[in-house]
C-alpha cells in the first residue's frame, strides 16, 4: 500500500491476481477539494479502470462530490431510477413485496436483484463514462457487484479472434432482458417484470451501434467494447454467423477473472463505463437491497443511431 500525496490515505491493488483497479481508505469529504488530490484520482482512474474507496464516511453529499472529480454529473435516461430527494443520483430498490422488483428463477432458484453483464445505456448512442455505487441496504448473501476489465479481455483474445472482430459493430437495442440469446450463461426465466423494466420496456428506443473494439480515450489501450446485454446482431453479418460470433464472444467473456466486490456498509466503488462490464449477482427475493449511483457525464463518441 502507498500513501495518496501527502494525506494518511492508502492506495494498493484490489488483489494480486488483477491486473486492474485499486483500492483507496481512508479518503475524506475534505481531501477531494485539493487540486493536486483531484488529478491524481483522476489519474488512478483511467490507469485501473475500478477503484474502490473504503473506510470513508459515506454521505449522499460527499457520494456527489466524489463523483463531480471525475466529470460532471448526468441525469440518468430512465425516470423510474431517479432518487426521489437527490437529483443526481440514482436509487435502484431489490424489494419483491410490491411491484417494483423483477421476481428471477437463476439456475432453479427463486431469486431478486440479478443483472448479467452489461454496460450501462448501451441501448443509446452515448455512453455515459461512468459511475459511483454505494449499497446503503446489504443483503445476508449474494448482491455483490461484479465487474470485469474489457482492456484484458481485448488482450486474452487470439491473434485471430482480435483480426475477426476489428473493423465490425453490434446493434444494441431494449428487449426483454431472457428473451437475448447471448446476455448469461445462466438458466434464466423471468416469474415478475418489475415497474422500471416494464417503463424501459415500453419505451419506443431507437436501435443504436457500437463498435466491437475501440481505443480508450487518453491511453489509445485497444478494448473489446461489447455488452451482452441487449446485444442483438453484427452489422452488415449473416444472422447465423452473427448469432455464433456474439455467443463465441459471451463465452469467452463468461470465462475471465472478473472481480466482484462484496459490500461493507461504507463502500463506493467507481468503475468507467467506457471500459469495464459490471454485473448483479442473484440475492435472496424475501430481503431488501437499496443501492444509490451517481452517472459521470460523458460521449465516447463512437457510437449511432442507426
Amino acid at each position: 500500500m502507498s500513501s495518496l500525496g501527502e494525506l494518511p490515505v492508502q492506495v494498493g491493488p484490489l488483489s494480486d491476481e488483477l491486473t486492474y483497479g485499486r483500492l483507496i481508505r481512508g479518503l475524506r469529504a475534505q481531501d477531494i477539494k485539493l487540486p493536486e488530490i483531484r488529478a491524481e484520482l483522476r489519474r488512478l482512474w483511467i490507469e485501473y479502470g475500478l477503484i474502490v474507496f473504503r473506510g470513508s464516511r459515506v454521505t449522499p453529499e460527499f457520494q456527489v462530490d466524489l463523483s463531480e472529480v471525475f466529470g460532471e454529473s448526468e441525469i440518468h435516461p430512465v425516470a423510474s431510477f431517479q432518487h426521489p430527494e437527490i437529483e443526481k443520483l440514482i436509487r435502484i430498490t431489490t424489494d419483491t413485496s410490491g411491484d417494483d422488483e423483477d421476481l428471477i428463477e437463476v439456475d432453479g432458484n427463486v431469486v431478486a436483484g440479478w443483472i448479467p453483464w452489461h454496460k450501462d445505456i448501451v441501448f443509446t448512442e452515448r455512453l455515459n463514462h461512468g459511475g459511483i455505487l454505494h449499497a446503503t441496504k446489504i443483503v445476508s448473501s449474494g448482491g455483490e457487484t461484479g465487474y470485469l476489465d474489457q482492456i484484458e479481455a481485448y488482450e486474452r483474445l487470439s491473434p485471430r479472434m482480435q483480426r475477426a472482430v476489428e473493423d465490425l459493430e453490434v446493434v444494441y437495442h431494449v428487449t426483454p432482458i431472457d428473451e437475448s440469446s447471448f446476455y448469461a450463461d445462466e438458466k434464466v426465466r423471468y416469474l415478475k417484470v418489475g415497474a422500471p423494466l416494464r417503463a424501459m420496456l415500453e419505451r419506443d428506443w431507437p436501435r443504436v451501434v457500437h463498435p466491437l473494439v475501440i481505443k480508450q480515450p487518453g491511453t489509445e489501450r485497444k478494448l473489446l467494447n461489447y455488452s451482452p446485454l441487449w446485444a442483438q446482431h453484427v452489422v452488415g453479418m449473416d444472422r447465423d454467423e452473427s448469432d455464433a460470433l456474439l455467443q463465441e464472444l459471451s463465452a469467452f467473456l463468461w470465462n475471465i477473472p472478473a472481480y466482484y466486490h462484496e459490500w461493507e456498509p461504507d463502500d463506493m466503488v467507481l468503475w468507467d463505463n467506457w471500459r469495464m462490464l459490471h454485473r448483479v449477482m442473484p440475492a435472496p427475493f424475501d430481503e431488501v437491497r437499496v443501492v444509490e449511483r451517481t452517472t459521470i457525464s460523458g460521449d465516447y463518441g463512437f457510437g449511432r443511431i442507426l
